[in-house]
């Protein structure tokens, strides 16, 4: 077995294929996990089936080899629970199916471009699952469809690289519905969050198509989403048009109050600087906002809310802030 210093503490098993290295098992108790790009100088290109799941993979008959990464602690023996975050290599082209099988509580999964193939029912029971960061152009293509497509819940999605982006995707509900008593089953759709996956022209994001999609969320009445989806796209607006930019702020006006208050009472700081810094939020938000800063003790945001009510507007005006 080769052993390797690195950042954690892992036991990979590999094999070699036409483009470099697959590695088919990754077993560690580690949360935070990094996969090494390279192994016996060839490149990481696959992630196999199962690979980081809570169940082994059936690797009988494959021909492989044992690679141990280590930072200075014990062989592990593999706890998937343990998992809260992961990098892929960088020269990656495909995760396999169930590659986090039951990795509960997984909040964390850095890509790189180069992933093109992402197997069906890679993210199955990973519902802490919050962040995906693309280190990729935003207008590239990428398996960033294939990826929401495996996970209906709230995603944080960011692309990091010299055009960054920040999107995030709702959430969204399917079931099946029995017509009785002919057994025909009707599949049914709730919320936005469906809409947005649909945002793709041959893998590429189309930022026009999600900005549209606001319209959806603010039909249904699901406002505190919108918000939510309007600060991130405002904070880096990555081809937004003048248009989408008017929309994004009139539904902060309308209903950015809330995503205040709500941030006031996580200690937000900077979220709330940027949110006054637009210049559409009212005395009455900012009061509000820091009624629940003082509920939750939270001094520091407090403080920053404080100094934006000396900000205000003249008596009879309309009442907003530029920080």
């Amino acid at each position: 077995m080769r052993v390797i210093q690195g950042e954690n503490d892992l036991l990979l098993t590999c094999t070699a294929v036409s483009d470099g290295i697959a590695i088919l098992r990754c077993e560690t108790q580690d949360d935070t996990v990094t996969l090494p790009s390279e192994i016996n100088g060839a490149p990481v290109t696959q992630l196999g089936p199962y690979a980081l799941s809570e169940r082994a993979p059936d690797l009988s008959g494959r021909e492989t080899f044992a690679v141990r990464i280590t930072c200075g602690g014990p062989e592990p023996v593999h706890d998937a629970n343990a998992i809260r975050a992961v990098t892929l290599p960088t020269a990656l082209q495909s995760v396999g199916s169930y590659a986090f099988y039951n990795c509960r509580r997984l909040e964390t999964i850095t890509l790189p471009q180069t992933v093109t193939d992402f197997g069906g029912g890679a993210l199955m029971n990973c519902r802490a699952l919050h962040t995906v960061v693309l280190r990729a152009a935003p207008n590239a293509p990428t398996c960033l469809q294939k990826l929401l497509g495996e996970h209906a819940g709230e995603l944080d999605v960011r692309f990091e690289g010299e055009s960054p982006a920040r999107l995030l995707f709702p959430a969204y509900t399917e079931e099946l519905e029995d017509l009785s008593p002919a057994h025909i089953f009707q599949r049914r759709i709730h919320g936005a969050g469906y809409g947005y996956r649909q945002c793709f022209d041959a893998s590429v994001l189309s930022f026009r198509q999600y900005d549209l999609a606001l319209t959806g969320l603010l039909e249904r009445h699901d406002f505190s989403v919108a918000a939510r989806v309007a600060a991130r796209r405002l904070a880096v607006p990555y081809a937004l048009s003048d248009a989408a930019r008017d929309a994004y702020l009139d539904c902060l006006r309308a209903h950015g109050g809330a995503l205040l208050r709500a941030c006031a009472a996580a200690g937000e700081s900077a979220a709330i600087s940027f949110l006054l810094s637009l210049g559409v939020l009212t005395a009455a938000d900012v009061d509000a906002a820091c009624d629940a800063a003082r509920e939750k003790e939270q001094t520091a945001a407090l403080s920053v809310l404080l100094a934006a009510t000396g900000k205000t507007s003249a008596k009879g005006r309309a009442k907003t802030f530029d920080l």
